[in-house]
């Protein structure tokens, strides 16, 4: 299986390569990246349906578990570590098997088109071809096999599809069960302390980003309550607002924090789920009078 999935990606590179289609596919590959789901959530969330976005988080999340426990039982290397196949712009550490990127791109599908791609055929198109040119890009970059690609799709759709009935079934309780996950997270977290950054970096960051938002989410539906509906102007400028000062913080406790830290990476999407989950949400209710 190794020598097809190795021949495929020198296969695509050598024969569909360009400058064009090296910046194209960087693009595209982006929407399967953190960056993109960040900004996809919090403006679901601030501008549009705070339960819905919570309820796309949750499964983003779930699915990035079962992603970083693959990851370290499989231990596959990156296809750009063998001879004729290139890393173009990016090095991704850590293993291969499965593709966050593909996995998320499943996530992001099944949400998005059990929300709104059934009704509309316009976003059922985009989404169609995001399943399909997200993973491909990640080949043709040679950041990850054929292989990898495809089960990691197949996981982002299984693993979502179970994480919407789960929630589902929490009714009008979906901010209080998920809080129970916490110290579990919490003391699973505590057996990797100290291990290889680059093999675990995704399960620190999912466990911070979770905590952090779960408890947002409770706290802003319990007490801040921030009404989404509003008129265009000022979902521009909530857009603004929330996006630019939520990204200042996560690059400035980028910087301020130290490099390859399994412990800072928990605490700094701990705290930037927070700001963006209950702080920002605050400030709107004062700025815009909850309206």
């Amino acid at each position: 299986m190794d020598k097809i999935d190795i021949s495929i990606v020198k296969w695509i590179q050598s024969n569909l390569r360009s400058n064009f289609m090296d910046y194209l596919m960087y693009m595209i590959t982006q929407i399967g990246s953190s960056y993109f789901f960040i900004v996809l959530v919090v403006l679901l969330y601030w501008l549009v349906d705070k339960r819905f976005a919570y309820k796309f988080f949750f499964a983003f999340v779930g699915s990035a578990l079962f992603n970083s426990i693959f990851k370290v039982i499989v231990k596959r290397v990156r296809p750009y570590t063998y001879e004729g196949i290139t890393d173009i712009f990016e090095t991704t550490h850590g293993y291969s098997f499965p593709s966050g990127h593909s996995q998320a791109t499943g996530v992001i599908y099944y949400s998005m088109m059990d929300e709104y791609g059934k009704k509309n055929k316009v976003v059922k198109g985009l989404l169609i071809a995001t399943l399909i040119l997200v993973p491909f890009s990640r080949v043709y970059l040679g950041q990850h096999f054929l292989t990898d690609v495809l089960v990691g799709a197949l996981i982002g759709l299984i693993v979502s599809h179970f994480m919407f009935k789960l929630f589902d079934k929490m009714k009008d309780k979906e901010h209080i069960y998920p809080l129970y996950a916490i110290p579990v997270i919490i003391i699973a977290l505590l057996f990797f302390v100290g291990k290889d950054y680059g093999s675990y970096k995704d399960l620190f960051v999912a466990g911070g980003g979770y905590i952090g938002f779960t408890i947002s989410y409770a706290l802003e539906k319990l007490y801040v309550k921030h009404n989404v509906v509003t008129n265009i102007t000022n979902k521009v400028l909530k857009a603004l607002i929330g996006l630019v000062s939520t990204f200042a913080i996560y690059f400035i406790l980028k910087e301020v924090f130290p490099d390859q830290s399994l412990i800072f990476d928990f605490i700094r999407y701990l705290i930037v789920t927070c700001y963006a989950g209950l702080a920002v949400p605050f400030i709107f209710t004062k700025i815009f009078k909850n309206k």
